[in-house]
């Protein structure tokens, strides 16, 4: 029987979704931003804050009518932000407080423990308290505690946003073997990187209706070389800096050099790219010094009006209450107001102007704030996953965007596990390792191809 939708309405799909996943598969969900694939998925785990009418079924049963309890072992949800996931203060105790809750036998519950660490391979940040994790290793924690739960059907909302490729590799490898197992994977993805080897199914999210898709997404390997160093003007130096993370030596720069344009810096999850980011922009204790312009860099208004940047979480960055105050589009800047009206008009998000930022989507509020910074006047911009939630259309968007920018002298340090648009952008690429910075001269990525269509029948045409 499987997952079954019967008649789904909702504000966000007008007509009513009749729709079948098929069972025991590894499925693909993909949309453009904003098409409502994240809505989808609460109203499917029952925790939609939006009113909604018809049924959701699996195996034949309303999930609906089932108990929070068998309810939570039926369907399982990661969540796009890692955040919303956590309750306790590290992950053991997170492990603990779910399987507890779910009537596991006590007895049973550090042999569950050790089999779900194993298996997600997620021992090295088992004890550690989840605020120091990074982006990447909060959702590796969340996938923890959702394989502890051992759903039937899984649904996983962009879980490789912040991920490595090694680890997203092993995390497909796990779920593929999930599939064949018996469980029903639903992940939905903007990056289709890697999926040929992985997935039975491909489904899309158009015009508020689903509908299967017969193509394998397939991918090829691009060389791409940096500048030479020292092409450009220097932008930061870094002499000596080292940083903790509760008690633990989390990286050190003995002494690297960033040049002006566009870097890219590259790295494993928890290494400390964003640590990094946050002690360049003064927001993290860290030994050493960091020089810029020739002169110390320390926290102080003026220094903002220069540098500026880009968080993981997008909704961490607004404080005002509409698109409208957010954006300031009374402001007296007429070429800035027709620039951001017109990126709205690009992502028909005109309408939305006097919704509160929280209202948007995932990728809707990356917009959002890749609107407000790159409309700054700052000459310094840092961006921490900049592409997290955001379709191809957007990414090209952005990208031309940064480029035309450096182009007329603007900086940019850029972290991101999603390279495929970068490829024709960044100047220079670093490698971030627990020792320091790296200058790589040429670098490998994996770039999605237009997927081979193939017939009902599985043939490749």
């Amino acid at each position: 029987m499987g997952l079954e939708l019967r008649g789904i309405q909702s504000p966000i799909f007008f007509e009513p979704i009749d729709f079948t996943f098929h069972a025991q598969a590894f499925i693909l969900l993909v949309g453009s931003s904003g098409s409502g694939k994240s809505s989808l998925f609460q109203i499917i785990a029952q925790v939609s804050s939006l009113p909604y009418s018809g049924q959701v079924l699996i195996d034949g049963s309303q999930v609906s009518q089932l108990s929070i309890v068998e309810r939570v072992q039926t369907v399982g949800i990661l969540f796009q932000n890692p955040n919303h996931q956590f309750t306790m203060e590290n992950l053991f105790e997170e492990l603990i407080f779910t399987l507890e809750n779910i009537g596991h036998p006590l007895q049973e519950i550090d042999a569950k423990i050790a089999e779900v660490v194993q298996q997600c391979r997620c021992k090295a940040i088992l004890n550690r308290p989840i605020h120091h994790l990074s982006g990447g290793e909060k959702q590796k924690a969340a996938l923890a505690v959702l394989f502890a739960m051992n759903p039937r059907v899984y649904l996983l909302d962009e879980p490789f946003a912040s991920i490595d490729r090694k680890s997203r590799l092993e995390i497909l490898e796990i779920l593929k073997e999930l599939a064949s197992n018996g469980k029903t994977v639903i992940l939905c993805d903007h990056d289709l990187t890697d999926y040929g080897a992985y997935i039975d199914h491909m489904v899309e999210l158009r015009d508020g209706q689903l509908r299967e898709v017969f193509q394998i997404p397939c991918s090829e390997m691009t060389q791409v070389a940096s500048k030479e160093v020292a092409s450009s003007s220097k932008l930061f130096h870094m002499d000596r800096v080292t940083c903790e993370l509760g008690n633990r030596l989390l990286f050190s720069i003995s002494d690297f050099t960033f040049y002006q344009g566009i870097s890219c810096i590259l790295g494993d999850n928890g290494v400390g790219k964003s640590t990094l980011f946050r002690s360049i922009l003064q927001f993290q204790k860290y030994k050493g010094r960091i020089t810029w312009k020739g002169t110390v860099l320390k926290k102080k208004k003026s220094l903002y009006r220069d540098l500026t940047g880009v968080v993981q979480e997008a909704e961490k960055q607004f404080i005002r209450v509409s698109l409208r105050e957010e954006l300031q589009l009374d402001s007296p800047d007429s070429e800035r107001n027709q620039q951001i009206l017109q990126a709205l008009r690009y992502f028909n998000l005109e309408q939305a102007f006097d919704k509160s930022p929280y209202q948007l989507s995932g990728g809707q509020q990356k917009i959002l704030q890749l609107l407000t910074i790159l409309t700054s006047k700052a000459s310094v911009i840092l961006l921490d996953e900049p592409f997290a939630g955001l379709d191809d259309r957007a990414c090209h968007y952005f990208c031309q965007w940064i480029l035309e920018e450096s182009n007329q002298g603007r900086s940019f340090l850029i972290v991101s596990h999603r390279l495929d648009p970068l490829i024709s952008v960044v100047d220079y690429w670093i490698e971030m390792t627990s020792e320091g910075l790296i200058h790589v001269k040429e670098v490998t990525i994996t770039n999605p191809l237009t997927s081979r269509s193939i017939n009902a029948q599985g043939e490749v045409k």
